[in-house]
């Protein structure tokens, strides 16, 4: 309820202990086929960072590190086919940055999720190979502040009972 995506954070750095807690967490998400085909750059080079940032136009935090969480592609389209390549291993980064997330705001740290990036600037960049794909970025810090929540749509707007269209709210009816 309280986690927030954080954009500004202080200079101190991130622990390896904390890193490998909050890699475990993405370890232990689901996968489907439990396949397990992410792969995760930890990014705590303040060069490296900086290269990154400047060919990822949606870093636009201060971050002192980051986690560039891959898909193997090898492995999702060997177990998947079609379907592990063009959708599985998007589903299964995702739901392993979500642990990420919650164990990063558990440990008392701040996150947020990147997307908008140059693929071919990242992988010449982090040397990832030509069967891995970067998914997202996790910029990790020490917050500076908790920003207020952004508005949410209530349940019973987003929520239907045994069908589409049919109100949560009322029972369904």
């Amino acid at each position: 309820m309280n986690r927030r995506s954080i954009r500004s954070f202080t200079e101190e750095e991130i622990s390896k202990e904390m890193f490998t807690r909050i890699l475990d967490a993405a370890r232990l998400a689901p996968s489907g086929s439990n396949l397990q085909g992410w792969r995760f750059i930890v990014v705590a080079d303040p060069h490296i960072l900086k290269l990154v940032r400047i060919f990822s136009p949606g870093f636009l935090s201060n971050a002192p590190s980051a986690i560039v969480v891959c898909s193997d592609l090898e492995v999702y389209e060997k177990e998947g086919g079609e379907v592990g390549r063009s959708y599985t291993r998007i589903a299964d980064c995702a739901m392993a940055v979500e642990n990420m997330l919650l164990a990063a705001h558990a440990l008392g740290l701040g996150a947020c999720v990147i997307r908008s990036f140059s693929r071919i600037a990242l992988k010449e960049i982090l040397e990832i190979p030509a069967k891995a794909e970067p998914e997202l970025i996790v910029a990790l810090g020490h917050p500076k502040a908790q920003p207020k929540p952004p508005p949410k749509r209530k349940i019973e707007e987003i929520t239907y009972l045994n069908k589409y269209g049919a109100s949560w709210a009322d029972g369904g009816a």
